[in-house]
């Protein structure tokens, strides 16, 4: 397992959670209404009982939001659909085919993989669940990074680290409750799924529920070269 989750759980009780009361008020998701990312869904129903099971148990605490509106791993995102760059991690509308072809060219030397989904973490804006795959999904993330028409941004490899992402902070109330139970829940494995297809998705933001819309499906299915 990557050591690096064993040290963001150690900072555990030195957080200051990232409070957003209104997903479609914050600072983020002001810049924009439509977010393109490369993702993972999660599909596996035993898998997605488990995960609901344990924002249920967390539900009583105040200070959590517990979106239940598709579960995944990002793999790399991109950055906010303009027709023209404001900022330099914006995408322009007109690039989304050629990211596409490119994209489809990388992750195409790629097979499907298992991965581990287990033990319970934190980081200031989130509840998450670990992804353990041998770092796979962070070379997914480091080859995207070659494709020109989008950037590189702060948690990109090597700083990466694949999650599935089950709670927001709407207060600081009750915090150290939230602390104490993810130390109990901590340890807790949810599966193992086989990851065969990475999406291109448009998240569409200022919706009471964000909405994603796949744009492309890349299936890893890498193909040995011909002895021809």
């Amino acid at each position: 397992m990557d050591d690096r989750f064993t040290s963001v759980w150690e900072r555990r009780n030195e957080i200051q959670p990232y409070v957003i009361k209104n997903r479609a008020d914050s600072d983020w998701s002001k810049r924009g209404n439509q977010f393109l990312i490369f993702l993972i869904r999660i599909k596996d129903e035993n898998l997605i009982k488990k995960i609901t099971e344990t924002q249920d148990e967390l539900s009583s605490i105040p200070c959590v939001h517990l979106p239940k509106d598709s579960f995944h791993i990002t793999v790399k995102g991109c950055g906010f659909l303009r027709r023209s760059v404001e900022q330099e991690d914006d995408v322009l509308i007109d690039n989304l085919q050629r990211i596409v072809e490119r994209a489809g060219e990388i992750l195409r030397t790629f097979n499907k993989f298992d991965a581990l989904i287990a033990r319970l973490n934190i980081f200031p804006d989130v509840v998450f669940i670990e992804v353990h795959d041998d770092g796979i999904i962070g070379e997914l993330n480091k080859k995207l990074q070659l494709i020109p028409e989008i950037r590189k941004i702060r948690f990109d490899y090597p700083n990466f680290l694949p999650h599935v992402s089950i709670a927001l902070f709407k207060s600081k109330q009750q915090f150290t409750k939230l602390i104490n139970s993810l130390e109990k829940l901590r340890d807790r494995k949810f599966g193992t799924m086989t990851i065969d297809s990475v999406e291109l998705v448009i998240a569409h933001l200022h919706r009471r529920r964000s909405k994603m819309e796949t744009k492309h499906t890349f299936r890893l299915e890498k193909r040995e070269k011909s002895m021809a």
